[in-house]
């Protein structure tokens, strides 16, 4: 279970010695697209955990602005699902609700493998490359032991297939999950075996794809994203835990 504490993010060095490692911004142009840019990064990575609350003051001063775009920038984050806002009690990173994670995958079915479907209709379409290409970065980040830069390539890739779809409607209904699947995965995904399954499971779906195999593809992928073994499947609605099992087909 996720920690339910409330914090508030401030400038000093926490007391458990993370730190939040904010870059100050130089104001360019569109300066509210860099503060949404900075707090998403420190969500997706951790820098803050679930349940924390987010001061505006104390993230203006940080990230060098006025309090306007980080309010901005909240609101937009909140649509995302990364923030949730409280009345009269103030802002709060994401903590997964129960079921919320099966809900998360039942949008992916949908989603990915009809980019899957749409990439391969197209005969100029790259995704095959693009994927074998980002399966070796996976398999180089996973043998030297780069976490962080695996579970952010193993978001490249489901990213991948979204975009090879070319299909807007599709974009943007995985945009409204897709920081927080990253999110997820720096929180949930670090378990050694679900890492060297999931491996393993995005080569068998970049080869399917390289072969042109839709169906394959999609059996695959839908697995993949339904798997039960690892460290995701307890977050899983807990009064259901077979929902996802069936809807893949398991």
């Amino acid at each position: 279970m996720m920690s339910s504490g409330k914090k508030t993010i401030a400038n000093s060095k926490p007391a458990s010695g993370r730190e939040k490692n904010v870059t100050r911004i130089s104001r360019p142009k569109l300066l509210v697209d860099e503060v949404i840019r900075s707090l998403r990064t420190m969500i997706v990575e951790g820098r803050v955990l679930p349940g924390e609350r987010l001061s505006e003051n104390a993230l203006a001063a940080e990230l060098g602005v006025s309090t306007t775009p980080v309010r901005e920038a909240i609101a937009l984050l909140r649509k995302e699902g990364l923030v949730t806002v409280q009345p009269q009690s103030g802002t709060y990173v994401f903590e997964l609700q129960p079921g919320e994670l099966g809900q998360l995958c039942e949008l992916r079915f949908a989603l990915e493998p009809a980019a899957v479907q749409l990439a391969l209709e197209d005969p100029s379409s790259t995704l095959a490359d693009k994927l074998a290409a980002i399966v070796q970065d996976m398999e180089l980040a996973f043998s030297e032991g780069r976490v962080r830069d695996y579970l952010a390539l193993d978001t490249a890739f489901h990213e991948a297939i979204i975009e090879a779809a070319s299909n807007p409607y599709i974009s943007n209904a995985y945009a409204l999950i897709g920081a927080k699947m990253a999110a997820l995965r720096n929180r949930l995904g670090q378990d050694q075996h679900h890492m060297e399954k999931s491996k393993r499971e995005h080569g068998q779906i970049a080869e399917a794809i390289r072969l042109r195999d839709l169906g394959l593809a999609a059996q695959i992928l839908v697995r993949h994203i339904a798997r039960k073994e690892g460290s995701y499947w307890e977050h899983l609605d807990p009064d259901n835990p077979q929902r996802l099992i069936n809807l893949a087909g398991g």
